[in-house]
């Protein structure tokens, strides 16, 4: 059986990648996604304590049985969620899934194509014109499906949920640009999928703003449901303003 000894703590690893390892039903998912899921779910569990260092990486990837590509990606992925922190010559250490109180340096994966002031300049002014879209024309049924997502979202953010919690934020935007009826609007958010969730996942960082997504995204939510055009892009302007601000950017709104 694997096991890990590090400092007082000893880790089961065969034991909780057996118990966390994904069903059936979740055989699609991106081999890292699954390698999130299970470290996540160890920190949860408090199988992993705060401040606990992992294994190195090959170590790592050979006891989740996963490449040590996709256990990098699932890694930056956890950083980014503020889960782990990385300290050079030292190795990964837990964080937890309350954090630690203090704002961590954001560190954009994708800043050799685009900086993230770009990203959420884009999204500002895209996300806004798919709300006031959306508003015009939801139906009932729509609507109960879109409030579904919120709920799921916040149901999330309860249980520490922070990997779930980025893709619902993720789900509830594609939804609202999906409802514009803009086929090119849908198109750009699935093909550029990546760079806007880890958008919405370095907010996650600051575990004392973990709430305020929740309060902007229901704001949206009922102006769109309301078919209150003005009110839906309005209120998505100052989420994503108030998201990039969260991340360290600051954005001028304009008109």
């Amino acid at each position: 059986m694997a096991t890990e000894q590090i400092g007082q703590t000893r880790t089961d690893w065969s034991d909780q990648n057996a118990r966390l390892a994904p069903s059936a039903g979740r055989t699609s998912s991106p081999v890292s996604q699954v390698a999130v899921q299970t470290i996540q779910g160890m920190i949860l569990s408090g199988a992993l304590a705060a401040n606990q260092r992992l294994p190195s990486e090959r170590q790592l990837a050979a006891q989740l049985g996963v490449s040590r590509s996709s256990l990098r990606e699932a890694l930056s992925i956890l950083q980014a969620l503020g889960m782990v922190r990385v300290e050079s010559g030292k190795g990964t250490f837990v964080i937890g899934p309350g954090g630690t109180g203090a704002t961590p340096p954001v560190e954009w994966r994708f800043s050799s194509r685009y900086t993230l002031r770009e990203v959420y300049q884009f999204r500002l002014f895209a996300e806004s014109a798919a709300a006031r879209l959306a508003a015009m024309t939801i139906t009932d049924a729509q609507s109960i499906a879109l409030h579904q997502i919120l709920e799921d979202f916040k149901a999330a953010i309860r249980r520490m949920d922070l990997v779930t919690t980025s893709q619902k934020d993720f789900e509830l935007h594609q939804r609202i640009m999906e409802l514009s009826q803009n086929r090119l609007l849908a198109d750009l958010h699935g093909t550029y999928r990546n760079i806007f969730l880890e958008s919405q996942r370095l907010p996650m960082a600051r575990p004392n703003q973990r709430w305020e997504p929740a309060a902007e995204h229901e704001r949206v939510v009922e102006a769109i449901t309301m078919h209150d055009p003005d009110g839906a892009a309005y209120y998505m302007r100052v989420h994503l303003m108030r998201a990039a601000e969260r991340t360290g950017v600051t954005l001028t709104d304009l008109p």
